[in-house]
């Protein structure tokens, strides 16, 4: 990836933060090619500028997508199998169960037309060739843009050879008209050291040094950084020394090694502690922090207080360069640069060393995650979380095929409920499943707890075959070492299995006894007070209003006591469902929004798809059935992208009563009108409904008549529906910052509102 695109995550182009420099003829081809076919790939060596090429031309070319675009880095992603659920994610979808992804995906993607840019897709080539030709099959209105080291090699691809910039030619090139290599280094060049400028006296040796490099992009910025302590006849001199010291050695492509020889003369720039930093810091799969720098790369030959000052000096050097994450700094190194270090780390025989130790630091971080996960540290976890994400799933993968058992397992059983607690179902059972395959157990009561949370997400994905063989084992292991604590989570999923399988009376059983369970064992774990809940949807089930009202209020002053957010939301959904079915629908939709709310902010996706059933119940009952139509339709289509539902399959009878009622109440032409249109609803704009933070369409002053917007201001408002703060939208489009404030500004005062939330909803609404 370019050192000059933004750091993004969420499935949106990256901000450019640099000018883009030449490449007229290759925008114009991919443009030409996506009139020929629907998969580009964009094929070169490491640093060319594959990604750089692939964000401007999906920029360019987003207005020709109804449903936009989606930007995928792959370079993070170590796992195959792992690729279908990633660009789940990245298109905002909710975790489906693994075995349906691709059906998900296509469910979603048949009747949009849509541009999907798969950036770095070498590693994994196999996996996005299958991806693609799957999509590309089933979906007409999509196109790929992939950047690859080497072609998908599918029927229906075109690919675009991506060549360095073009270098001087003739003795004397033009000092009026330089060429494009010459113009990226004079700007980075200036950009490093404010005074620079290409003038006659220097202009023969940037000649010289462009020539050198091939016109590679990389190379040219790397190159530029080095005028902080050199002059550019300084640079030349060293480099060419270092090219004819390598020549005739290497095997690589011409070009392959020119890079190589442009990060080798880097390398030879740094300090040796900045060497040996440099090379641990490749274990880290995405960004890291300090804090894990010190604690992964340290040992007696690099001392941890040493390595703020060299990691200071590979950021200065641009081995390294620095993001920002909720205001806190974290750094992160480009997939060319981390392949080199890994090589001189396997080199040095310390790979093995450094990603057991960084197994042990991520491990022992998850495991204090787990710890918190029921406190009012909870937030804060998950948002560490989604930061680390990429590393903990490079080092537990890691720790599979090396890490002792006792670490591992109990990695996996924090693991397994932060991913739970975002939706992410089918991402924790395929570790789970992983874990518990690669190690003989023995009688460690970890695991018999890994293997009941195993049987546990299988259940909430409402696959009980293989929910009942996991709990059969754990049950053996629980009575066999007079295990109660594990005996709990075994006879709490059994529970919920039973409910999920319409046994009731089971259900409120085993239920009752693995809260006796909990209680004599004095767990605190975020998942305990899920048998309440549980507890509480089965009496509703059973029409015992009084005693589901009592469950949910025990889980909720459970659940207020410690902070546990996730837990309390849900006991929030139970409570308003109790007070729903007794009568009491003002009080129930009251709870049903605070819990929902609670799930919008948490992320957890699975919990927003109940929250709109339950409010949909609510309006229902509140004489509002045209807007219980639009959320049950966002909910069922919400519910099919992540193969379960929290309460159970038995949560439909409930759902279908008050469906009925909606359905009788509008007429069915009109119902099945507003249930389309909800399950074509953005989720964002369904839950702001549900909220009455945006008024539904038949409701009064839902579309008030408003000043026109002026085109720049409408594609401001356009871009901040996008996701981008003010100093992205900035950036994108070359212009200060101040005055990016302003026209949101201006936006917000003619529209009358008063957050950008409201800019998201009134975008959606006028597409």
């Amino acid at each position: 990836m370019s050192l000059t695109i933004l750091e993004q995550r969420s499935g949106r182009l990256p901000a450019e933060l640099t000018s883009f420099i030449g490449r007229a003829d290759e925008l114009a081809e991919i443009t030409r090619l996506f009139g020929r076919g629907r998969l580009v790939t964009l094929v070169g060596p490491g640093g060319v500028g594959k990604s750089r090429l692939a964000v401007r031309a999906a920029g360019r070319v987003l207005p020709g997508y109804e449903h936009g675009v989606c930007f995928v880095d792959l370079a993070p992603l170590r796992e195959p199998s792992l690729l279908a659920p990633a660009l789940a994610g990245a298109l905002g979808l909710p975790d489906p169960n693994a075995g349906t992804v691709l059906d998900v995906l296509v469910e979603f993607l048949a009747e949009r037309r849509t541009l999907l840019v798969l950036d770095t897709c070498e590693h994994l080539v196999d996996a996005c060739a299958l991806l693609a030709e799957v999509l590309l099959r089933n979906a007409p209105g999509l196109h790929i843009l992939a950047t690859s080291r080497q072609p998908l090699d599918i029927a229906g691809e075109h690919t675009l050879n991506v060549a360095p910039l073009p270098i001087p030619v003739g003795a004397s090139p033009d000092p009026r008209r330089p060429c494009e290599s010459v113009r990226m280094f004079a700007e980075r060049a200036a950009a490093v050291v404010p005074e620079w400028r290409l003038t006659p006296e220097n202009q023969d040796a940037v000649v010289l040094l462009c020539r050198r490099l091939d016109g590679i992009p990389l190379a040219l910025e790397l190159a530029a950084v080095q005028l902080r302590a050199l002059s550019v006849e300084q640079i030349v001199d060293r480099l060419d020394r270092r090219v004819l010291h390598v020549r005739g050695r290497r095997t690589a492509m011409p070009r392959h090694r020119t890079l190589e020889n442009a990060i080798d003369w880097s390398h030879d720039l740094c300090s040796p502690g900045e060497r040996l930093l440099w090379t641990r810091l490749s274990v880290f799969a995405g960004d890291f922090d300090l804090e894990s720098a010190e604690q992964v790369c340290a040992d007696a030959e690099l001392p941890a207080g040493d390595v703020f000052d060299l990691l200071a000096g590979l950021v200065d050097k641009s081995i390294v360069r620095q993001v920002t994450r909720d205001g806190e700094a974290r750094y992160r190194m480009l997939d060319t640069i981390r392949e080199y270090g890994a090589e001189r780390l396997d080199r040095r025989g310390e790979a093995g060393g450094v990603r057991d130790r960084a197994f042990a630091w991520f491990a022992g971080r998850v495991e204090r995650a787990h710890a918190e996960l029921a406190s009012s540290a909870q937030p804060r976890v998950l948002a560490w979380f989604r930061d680390e994400q990429d590393n903990v799933r490079a080092l537990i993968d890691h720790g599979i095929g090396a890490a002792a058992d006792g670490p591992l397992i109990r990695a996996g059983l924090g693991l397994g409920r932060i991913l739970a607690l975002q939706g992410l179902i089918g991402e924790a059972r395929y570790w789970s499943a992983r874990i518990l395959a690669c190690r003989d157990l023995g009688g460690d009561p970890a695991a018999t707890e890994l293997i009941a949370l195993a049987g546990l997400l299988a259940v909430l994905q409402n696959d009980l075959a293989a929910s009942a063989d996991l709990l059969e084992r754990a049950e053996a292991r629980a009575s066999g070492t007079g295990d109660d604590a594990g005996l709990a989570y075994v006879r709490q999923a059994q529970g919920m299995a039973a409910l999920y399988d319409d046994r009731t009376d089971e259900a409120v059983r085993l239920l009752t006894e693995a809260t006796v369970l909990h209680r004599a064992a004095g767990a605190d774990d975020v998942l305990v007070p899920i048998a309440d809940l549980f507890l509480s949807v089965a009496c509703c089930l059973g029409g015992d209003t009084a005693t589901a009202l009592e469950h949910a209020e025990r889980a909720v002053a459970v659940t207020e006591g410690s902070g546990d957010l996730w837990c309390r939301s849900y006991g929030l959904l139970a409570r308003g469902t109790a007070r729903l079915l007794a009568g009491a629908a003002d009080e129930a939709l009251a709870d049903v929004r605070a819990g929902l709310a609670v799930k919008r902010d948490l992320g957890d996706r699975l919990g927003v798809s109940l929250a709109l059933d339950v409010a949909g119940g609510c309006l229902v009952s509140l004489a509002q059935p045209m807007q219980a139509a639009r959320l049950f339709g966002c909910a069922d289509r919400l519910r099919r992208y992540t193969g379960s539902t929290m309460f159970g399959p038995q949560h439909a009878l409930l759902r279908g009563f008050f469906e009925q009622q909606a359905g009788e109440a509008l007429g069915a032409d009109a119902y099945r009108t507003a249930y389309e249109t909800g399950e074509s609803l953005e989720t964002d704009i369904a839950v702001a409904e549900a909220l009455a933070e945006r008024p539904a369409p038949d409701a009064p002053g839902a579309r008030p008549d408003r000043p026109a917007l002026t085109p720049r201001e409408r594609e401001i408002a356009g871009l901040v529906a996008a996701g981008l703060t003010n100093r992205e939208i900035a950036d994108r489009l070359v212009i200060a910052k101040r005055t990016a404030d302003s026209h949101v500004e201006h936006i917000l005062a003619k529209l009358g509102f008063s957050s950008r939330a409201e800019i998201v909803a009134w975008v959606a609404a006028e597409r």
